[in-house]
């Protein structure tokens, strides 16, 4: 009965490790698509409305959640804090604290974003935003299909896994 009960926590442990990995899959594919869309909001905002850019940043904080809303507070607070040092310290501050799980493709695409914001007219910056957030969407379609792909293979090679640590230890 211990054997039986030790091999079914081995299994459920090596389960959980397959599915926080498909988790981490899943959340990078949500926060990719969360940036995409608040990208496209800031560029129609700045299009039309020419809203003040802290204005802005305080609002998508407000409307976000979890990864990318604490990215746009500490890029705000940031902005707030050091003004000298400008937008494009803080966003990239922000980036590194708060999202740090993006890969270099992912983060050069919001650098590129970060040295646009604040220092050329409403137009540029629209067009960069939209340039980036067509770029976000085409990397987290890619990202989507990794997660569906790798999601099946780390799910099956956490079970197999489990099971020939239960077979080693029986």
């Amino acid at each position: 009965m211990l054997k039986l009960l030790g091999g079914l926590l081995i299994m459920a442990g090596a389960l959980w490790c397959g599915v926080s990995a498909v988790e981490r899959l899943r959340r990078r594919v949500r926060v990719l698509e969360d940036l995409r869309a608040s990208l496209v909001w800031l560029s129609e905002e700045l299009t039309f409305r020419r809203s003040p850019l802290p204005k802005l940043l305080e609002q998508l904080a407000r409307e976000r959640s979890g990864p990318v809303e604490l990215f746009y507070r500490e890029a705000l607070a940031g902005l707030s804090q050091d003004p000298e040092g400008g937008l494009q310290q803080s966003w990239r501050r922000a980036m590194v604290l708060q999202l740090d799980f993006l890969r270099e493709e992912e983060r050069q695409v919001l650098v590129e974003v970060g040295k646009t914001l604040g220092r050329y007219d409403a137009g540029a910056q629209a067009q960069v935003l939209a340039q980036a957030a067509r770029r976000l969407e085409t990397i987290r379609a890619q990202a989507g299909e990794e997660a569906r792909g790798l999601g099946r293979v780390y799910t099956a090679l956490s079970l197999a896994a489990g099971a020939a640590l239960v077979l080693m230890l029986l």
